[in-house]
């Protein structure tokens, strides 16, 4: 957990009779990259995985001290602060268990409101223009893709596919330095989805259950790490037996994890009937929250690492589903919540995953259709 310079020596020059041994055990210059914003870390307790300052569920420095002592990363978490055309926009991190329960379980999420907000203006990132683009031509694009994926009469993975293709496209587009050309692509996709004719273009794609699966599975057994906290042990445990090997089979191991997913994946429908909108707003959390797709080198590396995530989301609660009896949409909701937890936060699960859909061909498009189609 980050904290910034001001915050830092805030602490190292306090005197409270409780804190202060916390602080000087527990808070860690960064010697590497560092940065006022980002110039100590907090080491979390090697077995709970739990902050230190947390004491009885209650935040003992805003407790003892009062909330101007907050780290900015304390302060504004689980909320993201920008400026970004003319406006600040705030979205929340799904780490946080109220917060996926917010985005996940509520039909109207997504329906954006202007609100009051208490903010400093050290938490709030300025978005700057990228790829030769004007910070309004960036917002068009923004704007286009949060709407495909909220428009009605396509499944999800269809608008993925959709989406795919336009990101391939104006990747092309900007790589090329044909930045002008940007205003006619985003209204040939409007045409398209607009005209339907999308529809006939992806009914004859087909789902590939077996790369989903076992690419999947690959991805989760890589980044294995052992649970720290109770609620992520009981999660990790429900997924590891969903999807569990039968030693007595004559089946392979491959052909378990392949007819283990098949049957999860029939049985997820169900499972999310009071909320079928859950995996779809993972999907626009991740979008809105990370600038998409100007959060990675290119549109199309920002969409991979968007689809390598709602794979893994997807493959999680399928497993969750193998279960005896199906899972609420409240342990489903928790499911993508230690997600968030375990992989967003780990700043190397992006890079590997790109690195592990290239390296095995994965990472082109019509490739990508088998991932998304289930």
């Amino acid at each position: 957990m980050s904290i910034d310079k001001k915050t830092f020596n805030a602490y190292r020059q306090s005197n409270h009779e409780e804190l202060k041994p916390v602080f000087e055990t527990s808070i860690k210059r960064t010697r590497s990259q560092a940065s006022d914003a980002n110039y100590a870390r907090i080491e979390l307790n090697a077995q709970s995985g739990g902050c230190p300052m947390i004491q009885n569920n209650l935040c003992s420095v805003q407790k003892n001290l009062n909330e101007s002592f907050l780290s900015d990363t304390c302060f504004s978490y689980p909320r993201s602060t920008r400026q970004f055309a003319g406006g600040l926009e705030q979205s929340l991190t799904l780490s946080c268990p109220e917060a996926a329960r917010q985005a996940l379980l509520n039909a109207d999420a997504f329906d954006f409101v202007e609100n009051k907000i208490q903010l400093r203006e050290s938490t709030a990132s300025m978005i700057k223009p990228a790829h030769g683009l004007s910070v309004e031509t960036m917002n068009e694009i923004r704007i286009f893709s949060f709407q495909l994926l909220r428009s009605s009469g396509l499944a999800l993975w269809e608008k993925l596919a959709v989406l795919g293709v336009f990101c391939e496209s104006l990747t092309t587009a900007i790589e090329t330095h044909n930045q002008r050309g940007i205003s006619t692509l985003l209204k040939e996709f409007i045409s398209i989805l607009e005209t339907g004719s999308v529809v006939q273009a992806l009914k004859d794609l087909t789902p590939n259950h077996v790369s989903q699966a076992l690419v999947f599975s690959t991805l989760w057994n890589s980044r294995a790490v052992a649970p720290r906290s109770a609620l992520q042990r009981e999660t990790i445990s429900a997924i590891a037996k969903g999807m569990q090997i039968d030693a007595a089979s004559a089946r392979s191991e491959q052909e378990q994890i392949v007819d283990n997913y098949r049957r999860g994946l029939e049985r997820l429908p169900a499972a999310l009937q009071e909320a079928p909108y859950m995996l779809e707003h993972y999907v626009l959390n991740e979008m809105f929250s990370s600038l998409f797709p100007f959060a990675s080198a290119t549109p199309y590396e920002n969409y991979l690492r968007l689809i390598s995530r709602f794979g893994m989301v997807r493959f999680m609660l399928v497993a969750r589903c193998n279960a005896e009896d199906l899972p609420s949409p409240a342990a489903l909701a928790q499911t993508v919540q230690v997600f968030c937890r375990r992989f967003q936060h780990d700043t190397t699960f992006a890079s590997q995953t790109s690195e592990i859909l290239h390296n095995s061909g994965w990472a082109r498009l019509e490739k990508i259709y088998g991932f998304l189609r289930y």
